[in-house]
């Protein structure tokens, strides 16, 4: 049918609408190659941390108390003897599996929100968009503080309250980007082949949404970390014995000064995070040109 391959043609414009150029990962930067490698590590380490032999038990006690690095701990050992490698390895299983839920039911719900307010304006844009609005104003260490603090201290709770960090960010940027895209041809041309409103949305905007969602994952994650860490350093995060990267820097705080190691190697692991994350991130959405996403 004439109509259907015209409209085809104009949907074919819709991911190169996001900035006018795919990602090709062979010309990607050294930075980006290097961020890449660190997270698919750090990943590895993580996830395989029960069967790997030289992942030893954070939770096991020896006579070498506050030990220095070496061989037989990379990192050290706290002042229980607790090896500290180790701890920081299960310590991310924890902090990374909260950022991954958080990011990924953020990602669900407050782009969602922002998709409908983008793509219906008029009153719905006003009530979801005050929400959006007035989740933004409060500062985010505050506000998952409050939540945790309301609701109770524990895993749940903690992603809960991360999770709307994420949700909140995501929302208004989805928003932004369905604001550009609701106008575009292939929209309008699909409007006025009767397409329903559910295939313009999900059909039509949302592949377009895809690659900026992807972008956003990156940073979410960083983002998300950093608000659990934040509540970890004030004794609000996922209580003891569990363990998290957070967790870990608040215990060790008070013996900067005797035992270095405690601190540096486990926030050395988390700046490397951090900036792998926030790298590829910002590499993705200056590919995708996610200018008006913040206005």
């Amino acid at each position: 049918m004439p109509g259907r391959r015209s409209l085809a043609a104009l949907r074919g414009q819709g991911p190169v609408e996001t900035g006018g150029s795919r990602l090709r990962l062979a010309e990607q930067p050294l930075g980006f190659w290097l961020a890449a490698v660190w997270l698919a590590a750090l990943t590895f380490f993580v996830l395989l941390a029960p069967v790997l032999g030289f992942v030893a038990d954070p939770e096991a006690y020896s006579r070498n108390v506050l030990q220095g690095v070496g061989w037989s701990h990379w990192f050290g050992t706290d002042e229980l003897g607790r090896d500290m490698f180790a701890r920081v390895v299960w310590g991310g299983r924890l902090s990374l599996m909260i950022a991954a839920i958080s990011v990924a039911v953020g990602i669900l719900i407050g782009g969602l929100m922002g998709l409908l307010a983008g793509f219906f304006g008029g009153w719905v844009d006003t009530l979801l968009s005050a929400v959006i609005n007035i989740l933004l104003s409060l500062p985010a260490l505050i506000l998952a503080l409050f939540i945790v603090t309301v609701l109770e201290q524990n895993t749940r709770n903690v992603t809960i309250a991360v999770t709307i960090l994420a949700a909140r960010a995501v929302a208004r940027i989805v928003r932004a980007q369905t604001l550009r895209f609701r106008q575009r041809e292939f929209v309008t041309a699909a409007r006025c082949m009767g397409a329903r409103t559910s295939r313009l949305i999900f059909r039509e905007v949302l592949p377009n949404l895809l690659p900026i969602i992807v972008a956003f994952t990156f940073l979410g994650l960083g983002l998300v970390i950093v608000g659990e860490g934040g509540l970890s350093f004030i004794g609000k995060s996922v209580p003891a014995p569990a363990i998290t990267w957070g967790g870990i820097l608040a215990v060790a705080k008070g013996k900067l000064s005797a035992a270095p190691h405690l601190t540096i190697y486990p926030a050395i692991v988390m700046f490397c995070t951090l900036m792998a994350v926030n790298y590829i991130g910002d590499t993705l959405m200056r590919r995708f040109d996610v200018r008006q996403s913040l206005i």
